[in-house]
């Protein structure tokens, strides 16, 4: 699956693997694993300056959760050689979301988009505990254009969950 949106300066576009999440079942553990891939949006013009992405991914026990277990998501990303990010995770701060803080780690503490950058962050070994149904993902970035101040700007992306097929016997 892949799920597509944006911010006014940039865009993201998710890929999960599975193709198609299942939700667990009892006896048939199962995960799932999200690539957001960030680049420049297409309509803005010059280079964006992003300071940082924050990912929200609902997790615990309510109905809109992807995850009960988000202790046990890993972090990871793809990015061109010489760009490095740090991925911050929090479990503690919101009872009902995980908190992904991604930012570039270089002196300036900013990393510039132009119109052939992209990083890749992902999630993977979540592991899929919740209902069936669709999850939102928040994502926060904070950016500027040329000659603008940095500004928070958010948006969101949808997951899709199915449920776990029944055996027949």
């Amino acid at each position: 699956m892949t799920e597509q949106t944006e911010t006014a300066l940039l865009s993201y576009a998710l890929t999960t693997a599975p193709a198609v999440l299942t939700r667990a079942a009892p006896g048939h553990p199962r995960q799932g694993r999200l690539e957001i891939t960030v680049s420049r949006n297409s309509a803005g013009k010059g280079d964006a300056g992003c300071r940082s992405i924050t990912v929200e991914v609902p997790t615990g026990q309510h109905a809109q959760a992807l995850t009960d277990r988000p202790e046990r998501i890993d972090t990871a990303y793809s990015a061109p050689h010489g760009h490095s990010w740090h991925i911050h995770k929090n479990t503690a701060a919101h009872p009902d979301r995980t908190v992904f803080t991604c930012t570039p780690e270089n002196p300036r503490r900013e990393a510039v988009f132009d119109e052939t950058t992209t990083l890749t962050l992902i999630l993977e070994r979540i592991a899929l505990t919740g209902p069936p149904g669709t999850v939102s993902l928040r994502i926060t970035d904070d950016t500027a254009g040329h000659a603008q101040a940095h500004a928070r700007r958010s948006t969101e992306l949808a997951v899709a969950v199915q449920q776990a097929p029944t055996d027949a016997t």
